[in-house]
Order: C-alpha cells, then structure tokens, then sequence
C-alpha cells in the first residue's frame, strides 16, 4: 500500500508542479485552461503570482513527503484542495452550475484522496515498505 501511496503522491505533486510552472510561463494559456482570464497586465501578473503560488505550495507539500519523510506536509496541501472544492460547490449555489465544473471538481477530489491516503501511509506511524 505504501507504493500506492508514493505514486499517488507523486502523480500529485507531477501535476500541481506542472500547473505552477505554467502560470509562471504562460498564464494566459494556465489560465484558460481553468477558465480563467485576465483583463489588463495587473490580472495577468495575479494569475502568475497566485495560482502558480497555490500549485508550487502543493507541490512543495508533496517533495516534503516523498523526499523528507515529512508526510504531515499533505494535510494542509488536500486541505487547500478541500477548499477549492468548497469554493466550487458555494459558487454552485449561488451562479448555478457552470459548463464543464465536473472535471476539476473531480481532479480535486481525486487529488484529496491521494494526498490523505500519503499523508496517511507516508506518515510517522505507517509501515515501512
């Protein structure tokens, strides 16, 4: 199980590093992706800053675990998923559910469980192996 576990984190911290670098890239493009844009040069520079930002933590989250033994890192990084998912069911309630909200609210929930069961296998009392 604790192979499960570092895929699944690693697949994590793959796409969150992925996404990050993006932003700082490209986000325009990064931004599109979410649905996203931008109007003017201070947007497209909070694009950059703040999600590249949210991304590059979850990724940092993920090398902590994987690469320090510092499993604990995880829970605040799926709390942050948690959060967007949040986000997305409160704007449900309010605006209706938008074209295309399944998949990122399923990527994020996909991306909770793999960073709970690391958290959880990764951590200081799971077995080693």
């Amino acid at each position: 199980m604790i192979w499960i576990a570092r895929a699944g984190v690693t697949l994590a911290g793959l796409f969150s590093l992925a996404m990050g670098l993006l932003f700082w890239a490209d986000p325009m493009k990064a931004g599109a992706i979410l649905g996203l844009t931008s109007i003017d040069a201070l947007g497209t520079n909070s694009l950059r800053a703040d999600l590249a930002a949210f991304f590059l933590v979850n990724f940092t989250a993920c090398a902590l675990a994987l690469f320090r033994g510092q499993a604990h890192w995880l829970y605040g990084s799926a709390l942050v998923f948690g959060l967007a998912v949040l986000g997305r069911f409160i704007g449900i309630i309010i605006d209706g559910p938008p074209p295309g909200i399944a998949q990122p609210v399923i990527i994020e929930l996909v991306l909770i469980g793999l960073l709970l069961l690391g958290a959880r296998q990764l951590g200081p009392h799971s077995a080693s192996g």
